[in-house]
């Protein structure tokens, strides 16, 4: 990931977020904020925690 121009205000800032699920770890220190007018991505393969990040925030 590149540092880029800030496009706006932060509108939801996520820092340092582990989920665990007794001894398998699902994230590990997630951290990202979106701006204003930004749109992002969640992408990777089937198992990679996208819907357990989703369902923490």
């Amino acid at each position: 990931m590149t540092a880029g121009r800030k496009t706006g205000r932060p509108i939801l800032e996520i820092d340092d977020i582990s989920l665990a699920f007794g001894g398998v770890v699902a994230l590990q220190g997630v951290s990202f904020d979106v701006q204003e007018h930004e749109i992002r991505a969640i992408i990777g393969p089937n198992g990679a925690g996208k819907s357990s990040m989703l369902n923490v925030i």
